[in-house]
Parts: C-alpha cells; structure tokens; sequence
C-alpha cells in the first residue's frame, strides 16, 4: 500500500516499512536494494531499515523526484530476497507518483528458507549440485541439458554446447527479472523442425566471484581450468559425447562472453566454435581479449559469433569493443559467411531480454543444418 502526499523540490521522501510473517531474531538486517545509488543500484545490501519489532522494518530515503523507482527486499544477499509463498521471486516493486511517500511491503516469505520452486525448464535434464572445483573458491550448481532422443537411442553420441551464467540459460524462475535465455525451447523447436543438430547443453551456474573468474586477466584462466580439466572429463564419462573439437562449443554474454571467447581462442583443440554476446573486449580499461588476438602468434581454426546491442549506455560502451575485434578477426583472414557471423540489435538494452531474442541466431549459426 503506497500513501502519497504533494512535494516540492528536487527530491520526495520515500519510507520503506517492511513487514514480515516470519519474526526475524536479533542479529539479523533488513534491506531495500533497487535503481537508485542510495538503494545500493542493486547491491542487495543496498539501503538497511531499522528495526521496530521482529516483524517491522523502516526506514525513510530521499530519492529523486520524476523518476521511477524500483526496488526489492533482501536481509542482505540474494540468496535471502523476499519471495512469494512458494518460494517465486516476485517482480521489482515500483513507485511511481512524485510527493513523500510511505511504502507498505509484506513478506511472506525469504529465498534461503522458502520451498524450492519446479524448475521451468523445457526438455529432459539433470542437474549436478555443489560442483566442485580445486581451482575456485565456490562450488557450483551445473544443469545438462538432454536432446529429444537421448533417452531413446542408447548408441547415439551428441556435440555439446557449454554456457556461462548458467542460471540465465532455462529458467526464468532463477534468471535475472524472470528472462531466461530460452535455449532449452529454442533447442526444442529448431531440433523438431530438423534445422538444427541434437546437441547437449551443459549450462554451469555462476558464484559470488563471477567478475574475476569470467575475466582472462584475473582468475580466468583458473575458471578455464576448471572446465577443461574438471568440467569436461566429467560430462565426457557421464554423457554420451561426442568429445572432439568439432563437435564442442562455447558460449555466454557479457563477461560470459569475454571468456567463452577467451576459452575458445586459447583452445581451439577442444572448441570449434564460440558464441559471444555483448561481450566485454573493453571494459573498465581491460582489453586483455583485443591485445592477445592482435599478439597472437597463430590464428586458431574456429568458428566466431559475435553480437551487441545498442540500445542502452552500457551497450554502447561494449559496441566499441566488439568492433575493434571484428577488425581484428578479419585482418587475420576471418571472414562473414564462412567462420565469423558479427549481429547488431540497434534497440537492444543489455539484458536476457535481448539476448534471447537471438538465441535461435546463434544456435543455428552454431549447430544449424
């Protein structure tokens, strides 16, 4: 329940009161994150609330006024957000009109404590909890996805595709604004439709070191590591495979992107192929990507997807970056139509959103018939 009154000025007072079904002990904190730098701009222990009781939490933000405000409730992490009864996350709570405002939110219930909602995932898959690595901090959750005859043909081999930020990859429930990247349905129908070979889907979740394990220049090449010494011997001997180069590929989007394509070109003897969307080739003064291209002393054999939108800032950054190693590849004798496809979405935010929107693109570039 949202109660307004008129304001002047350059801000409105915003109270958040929280209230919650399940008293919360001594010890424990109560946060509002959303898109606002004093919310946190998403940091889930973006703004704390003080507590009243174990029920109540409050507390009051000026934000700006003529903007729309987002936000969510956390006790700190995402893995403690609120969630509805059982257990789905809900959309971002929005406040819209200008003027001091008390905003009224309930929670039911929280992410760590609640059931866990049935996957939405098209298809025939299993999943691998706590996978774990000697070479990283964090284990992971890595989810296999199955094609249609797998059950059914106990001889037949399969290529397989591997994806970063594996909890955008099917579900909307555990991806980012409930958008996943739908490639267990566009899996489905470009497979039933005989456009596309049957392949395996090995989608590896991230963790709290995402960042560092997705960039070359830090712990990348321990991530790298990690799936090809650990990852890959596994889906081999679990799986029915087909193991060789040119039946592997590699892909992600954003920092996703940077090191699938970094997996790629530093291995081309276990990948053939590497889609990369909106990947950042430069970003935060890293261009570690565009200067090992350009100082390598060999041009691997692959097969190269690139793709960036234009439609919000962080976009247009990352366009400039994906350029750059589109000269690159092609003055090593990349070429379109034959081992480079480079895509542009002049609207597209940076977001799953968009980037599902060309997963049939990519998938087709990669596996296609």
């Amino acid at each position: 329940m949202i109660m307004a009154t008129s304001t002047k000025g350059e801000n409105r007072r915003i109270t958040f009161q929280v209230r919650t079904d399940v008293p919360l002990p001594v010890g424990e904190q109560v946060f509002v994150t959303g898109n606002q730098a004093l919310l946190g701009n998403w940091n889930p222990a973006g703004f704390p609330l003080t507590r009243l009781d174990d029920r109540i939490w409050s507390a009051t933000a000026a934000l700006p006024s003529g903007q729309k405000i987002e936000f969510k409730v956390t006790r700190g992490g995402w893995d403690t957000e609120a969630v509805r009864c059982d257990g789905s996350i809900p959309d971002n709570q929005v406040v819209e009109a200008d003027g001091d405002q008390v905003v009224e939110t309930h929670v039911a219930q929280w992410k760590d404590s609640a059931p866990e909602p049935k996957p939405q995932i098209v298809g025939n898959y299993r999943v691998h909890e706590g996978f774990h690595s000697r070479y990283l901090r964090y284990d992971r959750k890595v989810i296999v996805w199955l094609p249609p005859s797998y059950e059914n043909d106990a001889d037949k081999r399969y290529p397989v595709l591997y994806m970063q930020d594996g909890q955008q990859v099917f579900d909307p429930l555990t991806s980012t604004w409930k958008q996943d990247w739908q490639v267990d349905e566009w899996c489905t129908q470009l497979i039933g439709e005989y456009r596309m070979d049957e392949i395996i889907v090995v989608a590896v979740y991230c963790t709290e070191d995402r960042y560092l394990e997705y960039n070359p220049s830090m712990a990348g090449r321990e991530y790298s590591r990690f799936i090809l010494e650990e990852l890959k011997p596994f889906v081999d001997m679990e799986y029915r495979t087909l193991p060789g180069k040119s039946t592997t590929a590699i892909a992600g989007a954003s920092m996703g992107a940077t090191i699938a394509f970094y997996l790629a070109w530093t291995h081309p003897q276990v990948f053939s192929a590497a889609a990369c969307l909106s990947p950042a080739f430069r970003f935060r003064n890293d261009e570690f990507c565009l200067n090992m291209v350009e100082k390598s002393p060999d041009t691997p054999d692959l097969r190269l997807y690139l793709y960036c939108g234009e439609g919000d800032a962080l976009e247009k950054e990352l366009m400039g970056g994906m350029r750059d190693m589109e000269r690159l590849l092609k003055a090593r004798g990349f070429e379109e139509g034959r081992n480079l496809k480079v895509s542009v979405d002049e609207e597209a935010a940076h977001n799953e959103a968009a980037w599902a929107r060309h997963t049939d693109d990519w998938l087709l570039y990669l596996f296609g018939r």
